[in-house]
Formats: C-alpha cells, sequence, structure tokens
C-alpha cells in the first residue's frame, strides 16, 4: 500500500497537531511545546467494591441543592418496559455473542429505557431541546448498601456547554426530592430505605436538555453545530461507586469526562422523519407518525455509553468486516473521506480482531462531524473531525484506527479516564502502532513511533519539561496532557513489547481483554496481569516510563 505516514512524518507541524490531539479527542491546533500542546482521549471499568461504605460526596456549595418536585406531586407516569426480556439487546450483537447479554445481566448491570423527543426550535439561530423521559432499573452490585445514587448530567460541565435539567423523579413508585451536586453536573437521588447489596432500584426521571449551537471550551461534542446535531451525553448517566464513593468530580474541559459502567439500552427516539441518525448499537425499527416525525428504536449491547448524531443529508456507505456491518457516515461533498474512513476503520477492526480479541457487536460506526477534536470514541461508534476528510492518509487515517482502537481500550474493558487517563490513553495510541503495521508496513509503523511518540517526549525532555505519566487529568496541562499521556506513555508499552517479544506481548493483551471485558480495570489489575503472563517484574519498565522523570 502506499508510504500514506510519510507527508505525516515529514511535516513537523502536523506532527504536534497529532500529539495536541490524537486519540480520542485529537485537538487540531499546532500548539509548540512551550507552552506545550494540546491533548484528547479515553475509556472505562470495574472497580472492586469498598469493604465499608465511603462518606457520600457533598453537593457544591456553588450551586445550592434544587427541589425538582414536591413530596405531594402526583406521580409521572412510567414508562412500561419488560425488563425479563432480554432479546432485543441480544439483536445488537453477533451470534456468538448474544449469550453476553444475559451474563452482564445476571452480574447486575443497569438496564436504561430511554424516550427522548427532538424538538426543532422555528427560528434556526435557538438552541434544540431534548425531551427525555428515563427509567433505569439498578442493582447494586456492592458489598455495602446505599442510602443515594447520583446521576451524572453531562451536558451541564463546561466541556460540553449544555443544559440539562431533571424535573422529576420517581424511585420504586414514590415521588423523591432532588439535589443537583457538582455544580449542577450531578443530582442526587436519595432512597428511602438504604439499597441492600444485590437489591433492586426502579428510577424514572423527566428531564430536558438544550442543545447548544456551539460550545466555548471541550470539543464541540454535545452541539448543534452547522447543519449536524451531536448528542455525547444525552441522558443522565448513573455514576460510578468505588472504593472512593460516588464519581462525581468535576473534569477540566481537555480529556474525557466518562467513567461509567456497563449498562443495556433501549432508546426510542422521536425526531423530524428526514433526518438520518448514526447511533451507538443498531436499530430495530422505524415508525413513521402522524405528525411529520419518526420513532427510531434503537438498542444496544452491553455497552459503557451511547451516543448519537444526526443531520438530514449524512450519506452512507458501508461493508461487513467478519461479520460487523461498518458504516461510514458524512455530509455531502465530502465522499472520498467517508470512503477513506470506511476502509481506515475496517481495516483497523479487523487488524484489532485478530491481535486483542473479537469486536462484540453486530455493527460500527465511523461518523464525520464538526468536533473541534481531531477524533472522539463512543461505545460502538466513533467521530473523526470533517475537516480531516479533505486528507488521504496521514493523520486523518491515524485519527480513524486510534479511535476504533478504544473500541477495546475504553469501551469493552474499562478504566477510570478522568484519574487514569494513561491506562486506556497510552495503549490505544501505541495500538495504532499495530495497525500500522498491519496494513502498511513496519517502516511505516516505526516512523509512527519516531515521529509521534519519540520526537515529540525527546523535545520536551530538551526544554525540561519531563513529568511522570501516572495522574489524573487535571494534573495535567493540556500541552503536557499530549505529550506525556499519548507522547511519553505509548513507550511503556513499546518497551514492554520488545523486552517480552511479540508472542507474549499479544498474549498479554489478548488476556487483558478476556479477563476485564465489560469491567473496569485498575492500573494495577493491567500491572499485575502483565507479569502474570509474560513472567517478568515490570517495575523497572513502569518506573523509566510511568512514574518518574528521566
Amino acid at each position: 500500500m502506499p508510504n500514506s505516514i510519510c507527508p505525516v512524518v515529514r511535516n513537523t507541524l502536523l506532527a504536534a497537531l497529532f500529539l495536541a490531539g490524537l486519540a480520542c479527542r485529537l485537538v487540531a491546533s499546532a500548539p509548540t511545546l512551550t507552552p506545550p500542546p494540546a491533548p484528547t482521549i479515553a475509556p472505562s471499568p470495574t472497580a472492586l467494591p469498598p469493604t465499608s461504605p465511603p462518606p457520600s460526596p457533598v453537593p457544591s456549595p456553588t450551586s445550592a441543592p434544587a427541589i425538582a418536585a414536591p413530596a405531594t406531586a402526583p406521580p409521572i407516569a412510567t414508562p412500561e418496559v419488560d425488563w425479563t426480556d432480554l432479546s432485543p439487546y441480544q439483536q445488537a450483537m453477533l451470534p456468538e455473542f448474544a449469550a453476553d447479554v444475559e451474563t452482564v445481566t445476571a452480574a447486575g448491570a443497569s438496564r436504561y429505557y430511554l424516550e427522548v423527543e427532538l424538538e426543532l426550535p422555528p427560528n434556526k439561530a435557538d438552541s434544540p431541546r431534548l425531551n427525555g423521559r428515563e427509567r433505569v432499573r439498578y442493582t447494586n452490585t456492592e458489598t455495602v448498601a446505599l442510602s443515594e445514587i447520583y446521576f451524572r448530567l453531562y451536558p451541564n460541565l463546561p466541556g460540553y456547554g449544555g443544559k440539562m435539567t431533571v424535573e422529576q423523579a420517581v424511585v420504586d413508585n414514590q415521588v423523591v426530592q432532588l439535589e443537583l451536586a457538582a455544580n449542577n453536573s450531578a443530582v442526587r437521588i436519595p432512597l428511602a430505605q438504604p439499597l441492600a447489596p444485590g437489591a433492586v432500584a426502579d428510577i424514572t426521571l423527566i428531564y430536558q436538555a438544550d442543545v447548544p449551537k456551539e460550545t466555548e471550551q471541550g470539543y464541540n461534542i454535545f452541539s448543534a453545530s452547522g447543519d449536524t446535531l451531536a448528542l455525547a451525553g444525552f441522558y443522565p448517566a448513573i455514576a460510578v461507586y468505588d472504593e472512593t464513593g460516588w464519581n462525581i468530580e468535576i473534569p477540566p474541559p481537555y480529556g474525557d469526562a466518562t467513567y461509567l459502567d456497563t449498562s443495556l439500552y433501549q432508546v426510542e427516539l422521536t425526531l423530524p422523519e428526514n433526518m438520518v441518525v448514526a447511533a451507538s448499537g443498531s436499530l430495530l425499527a422505524s415508525t413513521a407518525n402522524s405528525n411529520g416525525s419518526k420513532t427510531l428504536s434503537l438498542v444496544s449491547g452491553p455497552m459503557r455509553d451511547f451516543y448519537l448524531a444526526a443531520r438530514t443529508d449524512f450519506e452512507v456507505v458501508s461493508e461487513t468486516v467478519d461479520g460487523i456491518t461498518v458504516n461510514s457516515y458524512y455530509p455531502p461533498g465530502l465522499a472520498q473521506g467517508g470512503k477513506l474512513a470506511l476502509r481506515y476503520a475496517a481495516d483497523a477492526l479487523r487488524v484489532f480482531n485478530q491481535r486483542f480479541g473479537r469486536y462484540p457487536y453486530a455493527e460500527f460506526d465511523v461518523v464525520a462531524t464538526p468536533t473541534s477534536a481531531g477524533g472522539v470514541e463512543y461505545p460502538g461508534v466513533v467521530v473523526v473531525a470533517q475537516f480531516l476528510y479533505d486528507e488521504r492518509g496521514g493523520f486523518f487515517q491515524h485519527a480513524t484506527a486510534h479511535e476504533v482502537a478504544h473500541q477495546w481500550w475504553y469501551g469493552l474493558v474499562g478504566n477510570d479516564q478522568v484519574d487514569e487517563p494513561w491506562q486506556d490513553e497510552s495503549l490505544t495510541n501505541y495500538s495504532t502502532v499495530i495497525y500500522w503495521e498491519a496494513v502498511e508496513g513496519a517502516e511505516n509503523a516505526q516512523q509512527v513511533i519516531d515521529a509521534f511518540f519519540f520526537g515529540p517526549y525527546e523535545q520536551a525532555r530538551n526544554q525540561g519539561q519531563d513529568r511522570a505519566v501516572i495522574g489524573q487529568v487535571s494534573d495535567f496541562s493540556e500541552g503536557e496532557y499530549a505529550t506525556f499521556v499519548y507522547g511519553k506513555g505509548p513507550l511503556f508499552f513499546h518497551a514492554l513489547r520488545q523486552e517480552v517479544g511479540d508472542e507474549t506481548y499479544f498474549k498479554i493483551m489478548q488476556t487483558y481483554y478476556a479477563e476485564y471485558k465489560y469491567k473496569i480495570a485498575q492500573p494495577e489489575d493491567l500491572l499485575a496481569l502483565i507479569e502474570q503472563v509474560s513472567g517478568r517484574n515490570v517495575e523497572p519498565l513502569v518506573e523509566t516510563w510511568l512514574e518518574k522523570r528521566n
């Protein structure tokens, strides 16, 4: 195949751009090291339950608790859902993985049923609105009783720039009072009685979300920008409870914000009949309504999140890879880029299926949107910035492959993207090397390593800017995040592969995937597994590439 990485390698501006925006939220500006470049990307997993209940988070003092409904309010209409029927979720899986739905259900995965209506304003200058009714079956999978449950309202984070309000909530047929927390980016649902381990709560929320035309911070991932609706975080999502308690901290507007457990989703989406939708999971049915709208019945297998994008004139090209239907959605005028995105995504799926383990879902989508990042990953669907669609190869190809790799490292094997971003971002970025080797050859793969890992890291060291890779997103500046999480971090996996050899390295990756699929892995889980499979002491590599300045 053509030496398509060479233009990127020769162009130092694009190399800086790549690092500044690589991975899941590839930012497309060309920063320098001083001040450093700009970052982005992420995944999420299943933490060990605490032995005693950690303190509950205190609602943010900057946002007074908001009562969403008085105790005397009449109960809201709860959607009818047959929680015993698992067949819809199984239709979103490849046949050989349909049993995974039963496995995660038995393990207590939450189940979401969402009814969402898109309300377009008469004046195009105004923001669209989402009107939602959400019913959730939540199982306490911890070892302690829970007196409350927190939902994340991601559109209220600075990096999303929207507005989401929960108007009313019912828990087990009882109306409850709601409290906002974490600067309105979370809502606390109190429970009348502590929810014992293994017990189930049935929760219904009525909510609205205003979708901004553009976002001042972040990556334009929750917006109605131009003619494209990008709807990341369009529903209240149950926060993760782990040894630190409920995870409702406010992340910076760069990097990834989501840290979620695997769940099952059914989504009834009503919107104008002329809109084309790309979404996580699979479409089961489309029903025309008498008012010129349609209702799409969408369903997922076990996924960590659910994403939607829509516009009236999306064009689509598709192909089948290993039984998976791969779709590329793009606006008119970007047909060549749309076909290239399909090729890059299809090749990446094929390579990672062979190297890491099978992708279990029936469909996979790659979507061109006006995100200001180079790319963003979601379960079953990835977004690639439409400004890249005029390129051929280079950063466009790399960004697409990177986001596809996130299906394994974030989507299927989860981790805390906010507190341990290296665990998925550094591994995902190194996984693109595996793609380049298989598709474009070893020479191009080495150029990627030299240009995007060693090059930026050495430049940082020469400027006295070295630092540890391990840390929360908030521990890094935007430029540091790009240089060290995306540049230095992958060198840990490169050094590991050189030390143990290809056979053992890929056995490590396959074992990691098999053991933590649909779960949340902690950094110590990954490092212990490396030592277990390889029989090597990994601490020297950890110290050199992850823990200290060199």
